[in-house]
Formats: C-alpha cells, structure tokens, sequence
C-alpha cells in the first residue's frame, strides 16, 4: 500500500510539472504573438530595376511600406532631410503618403536619389541605410521603436572612361535633324497671308480719304475730303461754311446723275445708281434741307449742320464704293 502510494504521488508531481511546462510554452507564444503585433515593420520594399550601368545623375527610386501598429506613428520630423549627402548620394526627395486603417497605420515612402561621383573608373556605391523612428502618439509608455531600411548597392559608371584623349577618339559628328513634313503648314500660311492682305486692302477701300488706290477717287469721295477739311477749321462755323458743305454733296450728286438734279429726280437717280437706294430716305432729306438753307435768310446751327453733312457724305462714299 505505501508503495502505491509513493508511485501515485509521483505521479501528481509529474502531471503538475508537465502542466506548468504547458501553460508556460502557451503563455511565452501568447507574448510574442502580441510582441510581434506591437511593432512596426517593413512589409514591401522595391529597391531601383537596375543595380549597374548608373551614371552621374541617375534618379534612383526606394519604395518601401511600413507597417504601423496604433498607437504608434511615424512622424514627419523624424524622416530623412531631403538634399542629405552621404558618400555622392543625395536623397533628392522624399514623398509620403499615409492610409490609416483600425489598428494599424501604413505609411508608403517614395525616396529619390541621385549619385554624384567624379570616379574614372565604375566603382560601388550604396543608398545608404535610413532609420525610421517610430514614436507613440498618445504617450502611454510603449518603447520607441527604430526600423532600419538596409542599404543597396549598385555599380556607378563614369559617362566617359579615361582622358580627353579618349574623349577625342570617340566624338561622333552631329547628326543631320529631320526634315518635318509642313507642307500643310505652309498652305494654311499662304491662306492666312493672303486673307490678311484681303482684310487689310478692304479696310484700307473702305476708309481711304486719298485718291492714290483705284476706285477711290469717286465725286462723294471728293466730296467728303472737302467736307472734312471744312470741318477741321475753327470751331466757329457760318452760314457760308454750310452753304459751300451743301455745294460740295450737289456737285457729287450732279457728276453722278449727269446733269443738274433736283429733288423731282431723285427716283431716276436711284434707278440710275441702284447701290444708293437704300440711302433714298436720307438723300431725300438732305434735299429738302438743302432747298431750305440755300433759299432762305434764317440762320442754322452752322457746326452742327456741317458734322452731319461729313457723316452723310461718308455713307454716300461707301454706296459709291459698293459697300
């Protein structure tokens, strides 16, 4: 019976020491699991395609993402200084784009670098190693993390191996650029051109006072000049001025017609000179004005009467011109 009862208690003591070992192993993998929840880690990293033939200012790209467990974060102040220099390589940016999610934070960091070197010869050279600083935002105890992105080594080509000897030997002649088809170009140019000088004869047709152009020098178009120039002299205007203003527009009118014309012939005018019908109304009242200043003593507003006849030769030139 007691030695039973000695087997049956090592037997307790075996069992209890094999449970402890259990719950020991359970609660140490329970740890590092949450351990392993609790830090930051890189999760991608794409280093540059080409790790030779890298010549002096090469843009080398590291992408890389970094997972972020909350409350932790990756401050601004804390990442690489653009323009830093470390043995020819300058990091020349640094972009950074942030996509929090329920407990964890990613952060995906775009490094630029250029290499600077003054090597003859290819040699290597690293992006150097960046520590990421990973701090906790609400303080609440949590350790300070750092995560190292490891360095990348490639082989830095000098653009010309050797001398100016060397330079010299291999010069290559320029090349001969080619031609480029603008045939189209030049007819829309040719087109262009020659509306230009249209628009810029039709203006000039149009407003010309001069009798230099041809087709310019008409009876209306003498008219308005001489009417014009009336006009021009001293703000003070008599009755004599708008006397000879009506004279002038008579005369015009009489070359155009023939002969003298009278208001009782202004339809045979109009039938005579169809590009003046549609001034008919005016022409018509510039008459019966014109019957009444010549023939009568009372006295006008001589400036007034003088502007409007300058306006009115001005349309007559244009019927006389066909516009």
């Amino acid at each position: 019976m007691k030695k039973f009862n000695h087997h049956f208690s090592s037997l307790l003591i075996g069992l209890t020491f094999l449970m402890s070992a259990v719950l020991s192993m359970h609660l140490s993998a329970k740890d590092a699991a949450d351990s392993a929840l609790n830090k930051a880690q890189i999760v991608s990293l794409s280093n540059p395609s080409s790790s030779y033939g890298i010549q002096i200012g090469d843009e080398l790209i590291r992408k890389i993402i970094i997972k972020v467990p909350l409350p932790f974060e990756l401050n601004a102040n804390d990442l690489p200084k653009k323009g830093k220099k470390d043995k020819g390589i300058e990091l020349t940016s640094i972009d950074v784009e942030t996509d929090t999610q329920k407990t964890h934070t990613f952060y995906t960091l775009n490094l630029r670098y250029q290499p600077f070197n003054t090597s003859a010869t290819p040699v290597v050279m690293r992006l150097p190693v960046e520590n990421f600083r990973i701090t906790d935002a609400k303080k609440s105890g949590n350790k300070t993390q750092i995560l190292a992105l490891p360095a990348w080594s490639f082989w830095f080509s000098p653009i010309v191996t050797g001398g100016i000897e060397t330079a010299e030997k291999n010069l290559q002649p320029d090349v001969k650029p080619p031609l480029v088809a603008n045939k189209k170009d030049q007819i829309l140019l040719i087109v262009f051109a020659v509306l230009s000088i249209g628009s810029l004869l039709t203006f000039v047709y149009i407003n010309a006072d001069g009798q230099w152009l041809p087709f310019t020098g008409g009876a209306f178009a003498r008219a308005h000049r001489r009417i014009k120039r009336l006009s021009k002299k001293p703000l003070t205007k008599t009755a004599k001025e708008e006397k000879q203003a009506l004279v002038y527009l008579h005369e015009a009118f009489n070359q155009h017609y023939g002969a003298n014309i009278f208001a009782r012939d202004i339809d045979h005018f109009i039938q005579l000179r169809p590009t003046f019908k549609k001034m008919k109304a005016d022409i018509e009242q510039f008459f019966d004005y014109s019957n009444h200043s010549l023939y009568t003593i009372e006295t006008n507003n001589s400036v007034k009467v003088i502007e409007r006849l300058l306006t009115l030769s001005k349309q007559l030139r244009h019927c006389e011109r066909g516009i």
